[in-house]
């Protein structure tokens, strides 16, 4: 059995997934309106949130399971770096006292520096209070003697109702033209936490990013085009970037993208 601690646009598909492997699920949501949608999808619904977990009883039902998946990204609104981790770690109490063995823990790339250069697992992390944020919460379950955690830094998160192609249409003189950009697909994102879960790898870092990397004037106005039939104009100049590797997790994995050509991907996705 598998909890999913954040049954949105990653969580809820990711559940069904489960499911269709012959997984009993249960998946959390913070707004009461979504348990039922989140039960007809035949996962076994919870109200859980992360500022007040009050709701012993309801949480520890939720964490009655051998695997527990945790989606919940920092957000924007918190002042602090720390606020998320605490929270992360007042959950990691009542871990502590459940049956839960092993952790996928969804993070991100932007943990790192843009270093102008290639970023394997053991990269430098960035300075910057979000990236200090991610990086301590992941750090609250790594740490944690009980559990086996695996973390899985994706990068930016393009799919069904994340069509890249909504953010630049129409607009002039955006910068970084000639960046590479680092994204994943939502099928992507799914498939590998199965064979993460399926092959026993934990106690990994690894990243979750397509291997290729086209320049964002290149991804972005095809994009464009295809979205909203709305061209974008971009400075063809590079400032700083990164590039995620994500050689570790086809290498350990043995994993096989579903999208690994991010190009071929929006030329599909206009086909469809």
């Amino acid at each position: 059995m598998v909890s999913i601690l954040g049954c949105g646009w990653l969580g809820m598909p990711l559940g069904k997934a489960l499911i269709g492997s012959g997984k009993l699920v249960k998946g959390s949501t913070t707004k009461p309106h979504k348990l039922e949608e989140i039960s007809r999808q035949s996962i076994v619904s919870f109200l859980i949130q992360l500022d007040d977990l009050s709701n012993e009883a309801e949480l520890m039902e939720f964490l009655d399971n051998e695997i527990l998946i945790i989606n919940v990204p920092p957000g924007r609104n918190y002042i602090n770096a720390d606020d998320y981790p605490h929270k992360l770690a007042r959950l990691n109490t009542h871990i502590n006292q459940s049956n839960i063995q092993k952790i996928i823990f969804v993070s991100s790339t932007s943990v790192y520096e843009e270093n102008n250069d290639v970023v394997f697992e053991d990269s430098s992390i960035s300075k910057n209070p979000s990236a200090q944020r991610l990086f301590l919460a992941e750090e609250v379950f790594r740490n944690n003697p009980n559990i086996q955690t695996t973390v899985i830094r994706m990068a930016g998160l393009i799919g069904p109702n994340r069509h890249p192609g909504r953010f630049f249409g129409g607009k002039t003189q955006i910068p970084d033209g000639l960046i590479p950009v680092n994204l994943i697909h939502l099928d992507d994102c799914i498939g590998i936490i199965e064979e993460v879960i399926k092959r026993d790898y934990w106690g990994q870092t690894i990243h979750a990013a397509a291997p290729s990397h086209p320049t964002k004037k290149e991804f972005y106005s095809l994009a464009s085009t295809i979205y909203n039939n709305s061209k974008a104009d971009f400075v063809e100049e590079k400032g700083k970037f990164k590039i995620i590797n994500p050689d570790k997790l086809v290498k350990d994995l043995k994993y096989q993208f579903k999208h690994p050509d991010l190009m071929a991907w929006l030329l599909q996705s206009h086909q469809n």
